[in-house]
């Protein structure tokens, strides 16, 4: 019986491109063909190829993209992707045709999650940090700056163009899922705390605070880890898989 080594790049993160498409999951009672579906989306490889593998290399390899499927969000305030620091757009520096924007996108998320993200994220202009520095941890990068009270504060990001995004935007499809849903909530929970602080400003601050803990609780409940800085590797993780009749 014939064995080949195979090659598998297993990704760094599950991309919003994928993300999207395992939402197409298969309306069966079959584990099997939905795991092939799920291996085939994460990984590139056909599933009528998947179909001659050995159920021991299949399990292997499915353990390994478990991670993935199901991301924790989590909210960066500075992302390095593909070589360029983007900032994430504070609702306090926000203008009135953003936020409308913003509106309007969210209430299709599943369609507009890389527009979306394309407008949460966009290119530091200028930062006021002695130096950024990182913590390398599993190939990510995350800000050390912990000392900050409010990160906000210490760096502009490019103003928003309506046109600019709609060139961008597309290239946000293979942006990190689990930080665009971290953004989103954050941008939600913050936005409601934001308006909740304004509309009320009147109301007992008793009252107030006791809303924005409520809201700041969601938040870390949502988001998961926080405050770091996510980087975008093109090295992929090889993982060798001893397949028979591949």
């Amino acid at each position: 019986m014939e064995t080949k080594t195979v090659q598998i790049e297993i990704p760094q993160y599950l991309t919003i491109r994928q993300y999207l498409d395992l939402k197409q999951l298969p309306d069966t009672d079959s584990k099997i063909e939905k795991t092939l579906f799920i291996i085939s989306t994460i990984t590139g490889i056909d599933i009528d190829e998947l179909r001659y593998w050995d159920l021991e290399s299949i399990k292997k390899l499915n353990d390994l993209i478990e991670g993935l499927v199901d991301p924790k969000n989590e909210f960066h305030s500075i992302i390095e992707w593909n070589g360029v620091l983007y900032g994430y757009d504070n609702i306090k520096q926000q203008n009135l045709g953003e936020y409308i924007d913003l509106e309007g996108l969210a209430k299709e998320v599943d369609k507009n999650l890389h527009k979306i993200a394309a407008i949460l994220y966009r290119p530091i202009t200028d930062h006021r940090f002695d130096t950024i520095d990182f913590i390398v941890k599993h190939k990510l990068k995350t800000i050390k700056h912990k000392d900050v009270a409010n990160v906000f504060d210490y760096y502009n990001i490019e103003k928003y163009d309506s046109n600019v995004r709609k060139v961008r935007e597309k290239d946000f499809m293979d942006f990190p899922v689990q930080i665009a849903l971290g953004a989103l909530s954050f941008f939600l929970t913050s936005g409601s705390q934001y308006l909740t602080s304004t509309v009320y400003s009147l109301a007992p601050k008793e009252m107030i605070q006791e809303m924005n803990n409520l809201l700041l609780e969601n938040l870390i409940h949502n988001t998961g880890a926080g405050g770091g800085l996510f980087t975008h590797s093109l090295k992929p993780i090889y993982y060798q898989l001893q397949g028979t009749n591949v």
